[in-house]
This record gives structure tokens, sequence and C-alpha cells, in this order.
């Protein structure tokens, strides 16, 4: 009988023999592509796996599942996004799948072209940006379970093709508002789009009910929130639409850190000392240290808990299709800062 090679193997994965060599030999690959190559050479018979690799590879065996989950995206990797797909990409090895990643092309509206890149043993999607109705009718035609992590404001017609996993942002913004309003705080600004999904809808939503409650006055010119919801990932448009605002609010709740980076860098070019009195809001958690303005208040989101969720979410259904869609929202946490106590 013919040994097994790497050659072999790697004809089998469709992946370079480069790529399994690397796998096999604690080369630099994703931590899923080398579970993935020792999975098919102890199913092939490879001779020269040693005892860890022949162990691990029992362990993914006796899950018996040796599909693939896809993981759908449409825009930029960033700090955020690395993360998630951190606690999605461990979630799916320790269940044994594999995971594929997929970037949509714009021009595939009904999904048509991301379903024939699909590999053919595909059991779930995860769709982790926000994608029209159509492309999402259009995966649904594969009847796999789908996992939504952003939908549009009102999505819950969404519900008719998969779960959805929300962040909550309502009640920890209106929290931080009010507390902000108890400190004397009149005068707000919203920057980035308000309605661009669900998750950023509910931040959106608890700053504006809070004002109302407190019989405060929303000025809408003060709402930078009216452009295309990408467009405010643009320094020059943050910069543009600050110095068009007919005056300056004491705080700025932005989308998140991104944004709020943006904001208080775009103050800081005004004039510094305006950018140390003025409060600005984000959300993520993903703030490097050592940036200039350490007084900016944000959000912890458990990201890759989050991805891990995502996962766990899309294997129920793969276990249990008689079940219900749910929308899930995950919890979000205050991150301590001096100028909300």
């Amino acid at each position: 009988m013919k040994r097994v090679t790497i050659q072999d193997i790697a004809a089998k994965l469709e992946l370079s023999r480069n790529t399994v060599a690397k796998a096999l030999n604690g080369g630099e690959v994703s931590n899923a592509t080398r579970m993935t190559v020792i999975l098919k050479a102890y199913e092939m018979g490879y001779e020269k796996l040693d005892s860890k690799q022949i162990e691990e590879a029992k362990g993914l065996s006796r899950k018996n599942v040796g599909g693939t989950i896809l993981v759908l995206f449409n825009r930029a990797e960033s700090t955020f996004w690395n993360k998630i797909l951190t606690g999605i990409s461990d979630e799916i090895n320790d269940n044994g799948y594999r995971m594929q990643m997929y970037i949509v092309e714009e021009d595939d509206l009904d999904a048509t072209a991301t379903l024939k890149a699909a590999s053919e043993d595909t059991k779930g999607i995860i769709l982790l940006c926000k994608f029209s109705v159509n492309f999402i009718e259009g995966l649904s035609t594969a009847n796999l379970p789908i996992t939504m992590f952003s939908v549009p404001k009102n999505g819950e017609d969404y519900l008719r093709y998969g779960n959805i996993i929300a962040i909550e942002g309502r009640n920890v913004i209106s929290k931080i508002v009010q507390k902000l309003i108890n400190q004397g705080k009149r005068t707000f600004s919203f920057v980035g789009g308000g309605n661009a999904s669900m998750n950023i809808a509910m931040r959106y939503d608890g700053m504006r009910q809070t004002l109302l409650e407190n019989g405060l006055i929303i000025d809408e010119d003060l709402m930078l929130s009216d452009r295309d919801s990408n467009s405010y990932y643009n320094f020059h448009v943050i910069e543009e639409s600050i110095d068009n605002l007919p005056y300056l609010p004491e705080v700025f709740v932005c989308v998140d850190d991104d944004v709020a980076k943006y904001v208080a860098t775009a103050l800081m070019k005004k004039d510094m000392q305006t950018a140390k009195d003025t409060v600005i809001l984000g959300f993520d958690n993903t703030l490097e240290p050592d940036f200039f303005k350490s007084d900016i208040i944000t959000v912890e989101i458990k990201m890759e808990a989050l991805g891990r969720r995502l996962v766990s979410t899309t294997l129920d259904k793969i276990m249990h299709p008689e079940w219900d869609n749910a929308i899930i929202t995950v919890a979000t946490y205050l991150v301590d800062n001096k100028e909300i106590h």
C-alpha cells in the first residue's frame, strides 16, 4: 500500500504543499489550518504524526463533525473584528469544525457567488457585517443555519432567516448620559450613522431618550448622523463636520472608539484646551493606552466571548433545526472612568 505523503494531504485539502508542511512541522499557519491538516493526515494514515498530534486528531475525530462554518465579511479588519474572529476561530476549532472566511464582493447582490465559493461540507453561516435582505434571502436557499451579528435598525424581519446576536447599547449609554447630565452637561452631539444598524441604533436611542426624559432640548444641528455610516470612518469628514457645527457641544457621543479618536484629534487641531475640556464617549474599548486623550469614556464588549457566542448559536441551530430563531442581546460593561463618577 502506498505511503501517504504531504503532497497527498495537500491535494486532498486543496492546499499548497508548503502550507501542509508548515502545519505538520510547527510552522506559522492559523490554528484552524493546523487542526484541519492534522485531522486529515490522521484520517489518511500519515505515518509521521507525533503522539501529541495523534491525540489532537483523535479528539477531533471523536467529535465526528468534519464540517465547515462559513464566516462572511464585507469590510477591512480592525482591532474590533480581530478579537471577535479569534473567538470564532477558537470555538469552531474546539468543536471540530473548520472555518472558511469569505469576503463578499459588492456586486454579489443575491449571494450567488458566495454560495459557489462555499465549501461543499458547509454546515452553517455566520454574517459579521450588515447585508441586504436580498443577499440573505439568497443565502437562505442553501437551507443552512444562519447567525447574523449586524442587521438594520428594525431588523426583526431578518429573524425569518436566522438568529441575531445584538450588543446591548441603549441601557449602558443611557446610564452614562444620565451621569453626565447630573454633572451639569446640557449639550450633546451624536457622531456616526445613528440608524446604521440595530446595534448602533440602540446607542443613539439611549442618548436621545435620556435627554428627553430630563427635559433637555435635542439640538438636531449637533447630530452628525445624516451621512452614509461609513463616511464617519474618514477623519476629514469628521473634521469638516465638526468645523461646520453652529457651536461645540459639551459632550460628543460616538458610535465607537475609532470615531471617538477622530473627534478627539479634530478637536485637538482646533484647540488643545477644547480637546481636554470636551467629554467624548466611545464604544468597544479598543483605545490604545497611550492615546493623547486618556479620559475618553468607553464601553467594554467581551469580544472573544462574543465570537464564541456567534459560533455556539450556529451550532445549536445545526443540532436543533426545529428551534425558533431568536434575538440574543449580549451584555456590555462601562469601563471605569473618573469623568463620570
